[in-house]
């Protein structure tokens, strides 16, 4: 009883060792040039001119949201990648590396080393993400203010009073960063969390990181169109969606595959939507009930096999 409880005390050391570890296998990866090609491309952003045919009340808006967009689109995409690719390659480069047996041999949890490895991977994906948006941010405000700086001359010279000037200036300020925008970055990267749970999950069972690969990115495409899929297969075999059997089909479907379009939400804050932190809330309680779900199944076939 008592090594029991000493082994869980030490747990959370245990724990964030292999996390770190993990970490700076990533890094040394070199995924931070893509944080270069990201400057790179949002430094272009800043030399793009502007739409002539615009009238002064909607001047540099589209640019503006010209930024966001390029903004979340590379956030995405860096996600996706990083995600599918880093995850299926940990195991794997583990055992080549002999780094697995070293661990393995050592009174350490298979849950633990699983736990271990994913943490290692939303630190550094964390890491990525809040760099990202801190450019983002700040090219947002730098932009914003010149545009202001523009716009308050061209107003006066129509004769506009201050008054008559701050709805077009407060427009100017509310389309550039936002809450509402941060938040939809949270829900980002907690869709990214679960991706990492179940890519974690089929590199555990397949047999190569390809093979993995191939089957996170699946499963993240059918999981975005999961909704579109089923309405389809109700609108071809002349299902109503009140039929009870293809409503619990899609219930078992929704556990074993995450619906990961509740979680790409920046589309909708960006155009302006309001997303909640109440929504917040029960999207990270969704998404720890997955990775929580993916994390418990890994260990379990993890600990079946023989290294």
């Amino acid at each position: 009883m008592g090594e029991g409880l000493r082994s869980l005390v030490h747990m959370p050391g245990r724990v964030m060792a292999l996390a770190g570890v993990t970490f700076v296998q990533l890094v040394r990866m070199r995924l931070f040039m893509v944080l270069a090609a990201f400057g790179i491309a949002f430094m272009a952003l800043q030399f793009l001119p502007y739409h002539g045919h615009l009238g002064v009340e909607s001047r540099g808006l589209h640019q503006l949201q010209l930024i966001k967009d390029v903004a979340m689109g590379c956030m995405q995409m860096f996600g996706l990648i990083f995600c599918v690719g880093a995850t299926a390659l940990l195991i794997p480069r583990d055992a080549e590396d002999r780094i697995l047996y070293t661990i393995l041999c050592k009174p350490v949890p298979r849950f633990e080393y699983l736990l271990g490895k994913l943490l290692g991977v939303w630190g550094l994906l964390l890491l990525m993400l809040v760099l990202m948006d801190v450019m983002m941010v700040c090219i947002l405000k730098m932009r914003v203010d010149s545009l202001i700086s523009e716009l308050v001359p061209l107003l006066q010279k129509q004769g506009a009073s201050p008054e008559q000037m701050q709805p077009y200036i407060e427009q100017v300020q509310a389309a550039g960063n936002s809450w509402n925008m941060q938040r939809s970055i949270i829900a980002m990267f907690l869709g990214f969390g679960v991706l990492t749970g179940m890519t974690l999950l089929f590199s555990c069972f397949t047999s190569g990181t390809i093979v993995s690969m191939i089957f996170g990115l699946g499963a993240y495409f059918v999981g975005m169109f999961q909704g579109q899929l089923f309405a389809g297969v109700m609108a071809g075999t002349g299902t109503v969606g009140t039929d009870s059997g293809m409503q619990m089909l899609q219930m078992v479907v929704a556990v074993l595959l995450p619906d990961f379009s509740i979680f790409n939400v920046v589309d909708t804050a960006s155009s302006g939507v309001e997303f909640s932190t109440s929504m917040l809330g029960g999207l990270a309680l969704i998404a720890l009930g997955y990775m929580l779900l993916h994390l418990l199944v890994s260990t379990l076939i993890f600990s079946r096999k023989e290294f």
